[in-house]
């Protein structure tokens, strides 16, 4: 017996079709089966499509002709898992347990797009396994992420720049903090998908390191409430702060 992956009905392998890299079953398939719409079809002669949901308007990377869904949107039918409604208590989200879910789904995927932004470039897509159902990504498999040439509007598969690293940053995504290390060019991506600088240190790159491992350490990981007190400084004493440089002019 294998298990529908959004209601959790249990249905023999013959009953449930592979969907998003995971199982559901013919009734939940029906609930999104026109949800995600063809945008840009074997860019490059790649053997991906980018579909877009024209639910939330979210875009995800997948294989070409292969069954999707939205990356952030759950359903009517869906039901919640536990470990993500415990990741929205630790965060201290107070919403319902699908808009809790639909948020650390979005925020994830704007996470994820801001590691892939490059100046002259639109990031346009992601694929991470687990979503929408984890609220995080659980295993490696993706399609990729993808972005279109601002000059040229080619669409072709990213990958992460490894520039030098010397900022520590702090940055709100509505109702969480995130913080973590980077560029300039990472801190604007961040900006770019939503997110409120609160706070940009600049400093020596292995420093920055350091800094940034301590505060995984105190915090379990690099997202936490808006009412947890990050403190950058005393992760980085000798920090520069830089932070209008984010700022609106």
């Amino acid at each position: 017996m294998k298990q529908c992956i959004n209601c959790m009905t249990r249905l023999p392998r013959k009953e449930v079709t592979e969907v998003a890299w995971c199982a559901l079953c013919s009734a939940c398939l029906r609930v999104v089966a026109d949800q995600m719409k063809l945008v840009h079809d074997r860019p490059g002669g790649a053997d991906v499509q980018i579909r877009q949901c024209g639910w939330c308007g979210v875009a995800r990377s997948c294989g070409a002709g292969m069954r999707t869904r939205c990356l952030v949107c759950l359903d009517d039918r869906s039901v919640p898992d536990p470990a993500v409604q415990g990741n929205a208590q630790r965060l201290e989200l107070d919403g319902t347990w699908r808009e809790n879910s639909e948020f650390l789904a979005a925020t994830t995927v704007k996470l994820r797009l801001a590691k892939y932004f490059r100046p002259g470039w639109t990031v346009l897509a992601t694929d991470v396994h687990g979503l929408p159902w984890t609220g995080y990504r659980w295993l490696t498999k993706s399609h990729g992420t993808w972005g279109r040439n601002d000059e040229t509007g080619e669409v072709q598969r990213l990958k992460r720049l490894r520039g030098e690293t010397t900022l520590l940053y702090l940055v709100r995504y509505g109702k969480v903090l995130q913080f973590g290390r980077g560029t300039e060019d990472r801190v604007r991506a961040h900006v770019s998908q939503g997110a409120v600088p609160v706070l940009v240190l600049s400093a020596p790159s292995q420093q920055v390191v350091v800094a940034r491992d301590r505060l995984k350490r105190a915090h379990r990981g690099e997202m936490v409430s808006q009412r947890t007190p990050v403190d950058l400084f005393e992760a980085l004493p000798d920090g520069l702060d830089v932070t209008d440089r984010f700022l609106p002019s």
